[in-house]
């Protein structure tokens, strides 16, 4: 039972940390597309400072998030050293990474928008 267990948090750590990566790695490309679009003057600086404050809060907010995860599931719950542990980390990081992968060219396409 307990095997499971570790299992199951494992599972939901992976997804929970790569879910959190994905939405940090999301504000910082949102915040270099809005850096880019300014220099090219495509939007004017009250669209640049509108939109780096909808996406650095979020990028600060999810890496933090992200330290938290790994801190809390790795240093403080001990979990994550057996194999079982790291194949459910693996299962539940892979299909939520490969989603965003799949839909991560149309999402940086929207960013370059003015």
């Amino acid at each position: 039972m307990n095997s499971v267990f570790l299992f199951i948090a494992a599972v939901l750590a992976g997804i929970v940390s790569a879910d959190m990566f994905v939405r940090a790695w999301n504000g910082f490309l949102e915040c270099a597309a809005c850096l880019v679009l300014l220099v090219q003057k495509k939007i004017p600086s009250q669209v640049f400072f509108s939109r780096l404050g909808r996406s650095i809060p979020l990028t600060i907010l999810c890496f933090l998030l992200l330290i938290l995860c790994f801190k809390v599931y790795f240093s403080v719950l001990g979990y994550g050293r057996a194999e079982l542990e790291q194949l459910g980390y693996f299962l539940g990081a892979v299909p939520r990474t490969g989603f965003y992968l799949v839909s991560a060219g149309r999402m940086i396409d929207a960013m370059f928008k003015p």
